[in-house]
């Protein structure tokens, strides 16, 4: 059982988490090296622009390592907004209760 104190303390710390999940993906996603770099890497093999089977394959491989990068990035902010949503619904049970009060 938790109170009302330890569940904000929690929610203070899931919401902090969740804010540097969402600048780590942001920055991903804005980065000349990484989100960018990827959709001109996808561009460039759907379009065939390699030169050779060699730069294909090479292009193959950032693409893949990136976008595991990216599904990391997106996975982490996903559960930390879900831990943010859970304690913010833990501290809505308590309602209009005194602040040592417990719930189960």
């Amino acid at each position: 059982m938790a109170t009302k104190e330890e569940i904000k303390q929690e929610l203070t710390k899931a919401d902090a988490r969740l804010d540097e999940a969402t600048k780590n993906l942001k920055t991903f996603e804005e980065g000349e090296d990484d989100g960018k770099w990827l959709k001109k890497l996808r561009r460039r093999l759907d379009e065939e622009e390699w030169k050779n089977e060699g730069q294909k394959k090479r292009w193959e491989d950032r693409v893949k390592k990136l976008e595991e990068k990216e599904k990391s990035l997106e996975e982490k902010e996903r559960f930390w907004r879900g831990q943010v949503e859970g304690w913010g619904k833990k501290l809505c049970e308590f309602g209009g209760g005194e602040g040592n009060e417990q719930i189960a």
